[in-house]
């Protein structure tokens, strides 16, 4: 466990030095779901479109979460940079407070209203008997998720990103051995169906922040007194907060807009419910590395405005943005070749093809964009400036994907390719406005 200097040296060695173990990671996060859904899918096309959903759900009771892991990434990346590592280890134990607190919060809203909230959103009725099992077994462990989630947002602000690889790679493994011993059965372990792919989700994730327990204590404690600093501190989070709701807002309404593109979308049947959340998990995974190099160009931000050097933190914002806009056009070109081949996986039946076609067809020539909003939205997020990104999110669903998700197609006669449209042109414009806001500077003199 060795965490690296992001402040001085060349910056793409810099990067990917950071950013290769993250994307390792990342896809390994990313093939604990593909294997989900690989199993789910020899359920039927309603699980496949009842956990699609659920964890769509899931997303948007994890944007306080998302946000609080971006608050982390900001404050400790500083301090880090700035030498300051007791105040490293106060924030990751403050966090850890709150994230304890969400998580209850989560649970609770989880477990008894996951019926309610699968079928508020209009799916059919065998989506969401299929759904809510999921949607319960998981919101009841999810303070696993939480809070491994946020011991490796400190680890990576530390330029430490390898140690979250070694565990992920060992819960990847015991997810991989636990979803069809759970799911269907083995032994004395019952069938569980779709909930035993969420237990088994949960029984791993719990595995992983052991792990990291451990080795917080045992490697860093005497640089960054964890021990010592237990005590709830209602200042430092308060602060945390401030930076974190703007973050917390921006990805609660990109969650939000999300479940409202799968009500929209389950309106056109199981079928197109199932393509869309199919062609989410293999745009997730095409993703994955490029998050990786945003998260990486987040803490070198961070770091490097703590150690006062903000022009090396802009040039490697857009060093990262070359090297994740290059990768998505390559998925570009995959997704459009070998899409329905990517399809067929996890829907052998091919019945979801022409659906997932026609999304890849649309929406993958917009790839390079997503490349570019996500790159600088994460470098502002790791600046502090988490408002920015949150007003360019909020005009991109709200007053343009969703409306023109419903208008296009009844205007058009396109029918579900019009909703493809929306969401491509809500891409557009997320991208334009982050770009302008990035490209003022102003994130350079935010004061955290």
């Amino acid at each position: 466990m060795k965490s690296v200097d992001l402040t001085k040296g060349p910056i793409t060695r810099s990067l990917l030095t950071i950013a290769a173990p993250i994307v390792a990671a990342n896809i390994l996060h990313s093939m604990m779901e593909v294997v989900d859904l690989f199993f789910v899918g020899r359920i039927s096309q309603a699980a496949i479109g009842g956990v699609g959903l659920s964890v769509s759900v899931v997303f948007v009771l994890m944007t306080l979460i998302i946000g609080l892991a971006s608050g982390t990434t900001a404050f400790v990346s500083r301090y880090y940079g700035e030498g300051n590592y007791s105040h490293a280890g106060r924030v990751l134990i403050q966090a850890l407070i709150l994230g304890a607190v969400l998580s209850l919060v989560i649970s609770v809203v989880g477990y008894f209203f996951a019926d309610e909230m699968l079928a508020i959103f209009g799916a059919p009725d065998e989506v969401v008997t299929e759904g809510a099992p999921y949607l319960q077994v998981f919101s009841l462990g999810i303070v696993t998720l939480v809070e491994f989630w946020i011991i490796s947002a400190f680890f990576q602000s530390i330029g430490d990103t390898k140690t979250p690889l070694l565990i992920v790679l060992v819960i990847n493994i015991l997810n991989v051995i636990l979803d069809p011993i759970l799911m269907f059965g083995l032994g004395i372990a019952p069938a569980m169906g779709v909930s035993g792919a969420a237990a088994a989700t949960v029984i791993t994730r719990a595995v992983g922040l052991g792990i990291g327990v451990f080795l917080l204590l045992r490697r860093l404690n005497q640089q960054m007194g964890f021990t010592r600093q237990t005590k709830p501190d209602l200042y430092l989070m308060h602060r945390i907060m401030r930076v974190a709701v703007p973050n917390m807002v921006q990805s609660g309404v990109r969650s939000v807009g999300s479940l409202i593109m799968y009500i929209i979308i389950a309106s056109y049947g199981t079928l197109a419910l199932s393509a869309f959340g199919i062609v989410s998990r293999i745009e997730m995974l095409a993703m994955m590395p490029g998050f990786g190099i945003a998260t990486a160009a987040a803490v070198m931000v961070g770091q490097n405005i703590g150690a006062g050097d903000p022009e090396r933190s802009e040039a490697s914002a857009w060093r990262a943005l070359v090297i994740f806009g290059a990768f998505m056009a390559v998925s570009t070109v995959i997704v459009l070749t070998f899409g329905g081949n990517l399809t067929e996986i996890f829907d052998p039946s091919g019945l979801s093809n022409a659906c997932a076609a026609s999304y890849f067809l649309i929406v993958s020539p917009f790839y390079v964009l997503i490349a570019v909003s996500t790159v600088l939205s994460f470098a502002l997020n790791g600046a502090g400036d988490t408002r920015k990104p949150m007003y360019a999110t909020i005009i991109s669903y709200f007053l343009l994907q969703v409306p023109l998700a419903l208008i296009i197609p009844k205007l058009t006669g396109t029918g579900l390719v019009g909703v493809w449209y929306a969401m491509s042109m809500g891409i557009l414009v997320q991208t334009v406005a982050i770009y302008l806001m990035f490209r003022s500077g102003k994130w350079k003199e935010i004061k955290i």
